[in-house]
C-alpha cells in the first residue's frame, strides 16, 4: 500500500483546494477562514493520517501552510510543541 494511500478515504477528496488554503489578509486572526475546511476534517476518517503525513515535511521546511488532519497551521504548532496532551476537536 502506498504511503498516501489514505487519501482515497479522506471527506476532502474532490473539494478545492482553496477550502483548505484560504488566502488570509495578513494579520487577520479571524478564524472564519478555517471553517469550510474545518467541516471537512471534522469526522474525516483518516485525520490522522492526513496530520502524520504532513507534520515530517513541515519539521523539514520549516513552513506550516493549510488545514491538515484538521488543524490550521497555529494548531499544529502548538501540537508539535505541546508540553501536554492536545485535545483534537
Amino acid at each position: 500500500m502506498s504511503r498516501h494511500a489514505w487519501r482515497d478515504k479522506a471527506a476532502c477528496r474532490g473539494v478545492p483546494i482553496e477550502v483548505f488554503f484560504p488566502e488570509i489578509p495578513p494579520g487577520d486572526q479571524s478564524t472564519r477562514w478555517w471553517r469550510q475546511a474545518r467541516q471537512y476534517c471534522e469526522g474525516c476518517p483518516v485525520k490522522l493520517d492526513c496530520l502524520n503525513s504532513e507534520l515530517p515535511h513541515e519539521e523539514a521546511t520549516g513552513r506550516r501552510n493549510g488545514m491538515w488532519g484538521g488543524l490550521t497551521p497555529k494548531e499544529r504548532e502548538q501540537y508539535v510543541n505541546r508540553p501536554q496532551p492536545f485535545r483534537f476537536r
